[in-house]
């Protein structure tokens, strides 16, 4: 019964398909929709895209951008050959290789020998001070012992576990194997060594420090990873940056530590060859024209320290271009930048659903009695919880509509889609909310114009499934009755009194120089840490230039991400993937109009991150384009 139900529900779909795309009314749409492609790819946008870009290369102010890698290459030429050998028999070095190869390996024996130390100086030192034996560590000795008689392998043991396939088959990803460690460092005594140099000085610390203490293995084997593998870093930030609360000087540190390492391998490494580009290029520049606009800032010390933020991050470009080399650790990095993503989205909706934190200092209550929670997550502030989502909601998107229908991973990506989607909607950013349309109107545009035809239906559909509130918060848009818009406006205007003298060079970097200034000319008497906007904050701190830098970085990433784009088959998973990169960047940089995006540095990392992202494309020369 039911099979013939659904096979006549098929066929009516299939023949009312058949119908309609012979129909007059088909034949009209296609006609419209052929008319707007035509004018678009005619139009001088598209001719700009067209044109080339920056040849980083060729001429004397490129190779002069580039000069600090070719140092580099210089450095390598001299004593690469020394300096990777003396590494190679280096004793230090060894037994560091062995600490992250059983690190990696969940090695029973190493770890049990790490905690035996560990837990012996910690007690020994608590009763030299007199305060007695901690029972619950020496019970602990007892299970490190052990867990220290047995030489297993958890890792290798976890490889063929339906729980670990399950987890791959919801990530979409199958070729991820958990051999990744050299068995041949689990065994010998090199491994011991190194167990019991870090249990030494993880219970030294534990004893002044106990959460230091227990976080030492875990940053030592973090440091000498991404020492030895530069690539992991790149994994490790993207993941992290939005996770970790309050501070973004661990994702600075971890950053900074990553380009450090690839700097280091590019010395040692005879076959590596830096990649650079017209992108890069471009953001060199803007990082030499702020640095200027910080020397003679109204704060020195202050803007110096918020350009090394911008020096760390906007560097970290390089690292991913020249670490992601090859489809399946570009894929990878997508799908863990989703994974994060959807992570900071579940946390945030759990905030709406429990109550958890949330308070009503973003809502103008007067003109929104009913509103009364944003959602903020890890990032703070829902504005910013908005930026990074835009970022990461289009990759999401893109894995489930690339996803084979048949797989798991496919429907997981659905659920995240709509997680992330509707945490969106639940940070109430009118600015994010336009940002996204941006984001939905680029990515339709260039990937199927036809989906336009279905527009007329879903604007007839919305009003009866849009939530009342949130067409209150559209509808509030402009409106100088709502607090947050008068208080953005009147800022604008403070700011623009402050371009009327310092427009060719601006005022220095951060917030100490903006507010050493902007009081002066503000409206209302109004205080704010920046202008609420992107571009003018840019033109405020750094003039004309620091504006004309940035715009310059934007255009030639689109022109990089128009070529990609063209070179490949238009469908194509690579194709499709860095046109919802660029789209969400469009996204983000209309919501940039609104508010001061690279106020918060964690989302200033992730935007960056996603430029290197977008352009790692570039470099992947696989012709499965479409198999993931």
């Amino acid at each position: 019964m039911n099979s013939l139900i659904i096979t006549a529900v098929v066929n009516f779909c299939m023949k009312f398909a058949d119908y309609f795309t012979q129909s007059r009314l088909w034949a009209i749409i296609m006609g419209i929709n052929r008319f707007f492609s035509n004018s678009w790819n005619n139009s001088m946008i598209m001719k700009l895209l067209k044109t080339g870009g920056i040849s980083s290369r060729d001429s004397f102010f490129g190779r002069a951008l580039m000069s600090p890698f070719t140092l580099t290459e210089v450095i390598r030429d001299k004593i690469g050959d020394k300096l990777a050998e003396k590494i190679h028999k280096s004793i230090i070095c060894e037994t560091a290789r062995a600490y992250v190869q059983n690190f990696m390996a969940v090695n029973t024996r190493f770890w049990g020998i790490l905690l035996l130390c560990a837990t012996l100086v910690f007690n020994t030192l608590h009763f030299l001070r007199g305060m007695g034996v901690n029972k619950i560590v020496l019970c602990l000795s007892v299970v490190a012992a052990l867990m220290s008689l047995v030489s297993l392998n958890i890792m290798g043991w976890l490889s063929g576990s339906r729980f670990i396939d399950f987890c791959k088959a919801c990530a979409g990803v199958k070729c991820v194997s958990f051999d990744f460690y050299d068995e041949k460092q689990t065994k010998g005594i090199t491994r011991i060594i190194a167990a019991i140099l870090a249990g030494i000085l993880t219970g030294a610390v534990m004893s002044v420090m106990p959460l230091y203490g227990m976080l030492i293995p875990f940053a030592a084997f973090g440091m000498l990873l991404v020492l030895q593998y530069p690539v992991t870093g790149v994994y490790a930030a993207v993941f992290v940056a939005p996770l970790i609360p309050f501070s973004s000087v661990p994702i600075a540190g971890i950053c900074l530590w990553t380009t450090l390492s690839l700097v280091i391998k590019s010395i040692i490494d005879k076959k590596f060859v830096w990649k650079r580009d017209g992108v890069g290029a471009a953001l060199l520049i803007f990082l030499a024209v702020l640095l200027v606009s910080c020397i003679f800032s109204f704060a020195r010390t202050s803007s110096l320290t918020v350009w090394v933020m911008y020096f760390i991050f906007v560097t970290f470009y390089f690292a991913i271009i020249n670490t992601i080399r090859t489809r399946s650790q570009l894929y990878g990095l997508l799908r863990l930048f989703v994974i994060s993503g959807a992570l900071v989205a579940l946390y945030g909706v759990m905030q709406y659903v429990f109550g958890w934190t949330t308070t009503n200092a973003w809502i103008d209550e007067q003109m929104f009695e009913d509103e009364t929670m944003r959602v903020y997550s890890t990032l703070a502030n829902p504005n910013v919880l908005g930026e990074y989502l835009l970022l990461v909601l289009p990759v999401s998107a893109l894995f489930f509509l690339k996803d084979k229908a048949k797989s798991l991973s496919k429907w997981v990506y659905l659920a995240v889609t709509g997680l992330i989607f509707l945490c969106l909607i639940l940070t109430q950013s009118r600015g994010c909310w336009l940002g996204f349309m941006v984001t939905a109107v680029l990515f339709i545009t260039f990937y199927e114009g036809r989906w336009w035809a279905f527009v007329p239906l879903i604007l007839c559909i919305l009003p009866f499934i849009v939530p009342q509130t949130i067409a209150d918060r559209l509808m509030s848009i402009g409106n100088m009755s709502d607090s947050s818009t008068s208080y953005r406006v009147y800022i604008w205007m403070g700011a623009i009194g402050v371009l009327r003298h310092y427009l060719a060079g601006g005022i220095g970097m951060g917030e100490a120089a903006f507010n050493q200034v902007y009081p002066f000319f503000s409206y209302n008497a109004i205080i704010a840490p920046h202008s609420h906007n992107t571009f003018l904050q840019l033109l405020v701190e750094g003039g004309i230039p620091a504006l004309a830098s940035f715009i310059a970085v934007i255009v030639v990433y689109l022109k990089s991400v128009q070529r990609i784009y063209s070179r490949r088959a238009k469908k194509s998973f690579n194709s499709s993937m860095t046109l919802a990169l660029a789209a969400g960047v469009c996204g983000f940089l209309f919501q940039s109009l609104f508010d001061y995006t690279f106020y918060n540095y964690r989302v200033m990392a992730v935007f960056f991150m996603v430029i290197g992202i977008t352009m790692c494309f570039r470099y992947i020369t696989s012709k499965e384009e479409g198999d993931i």
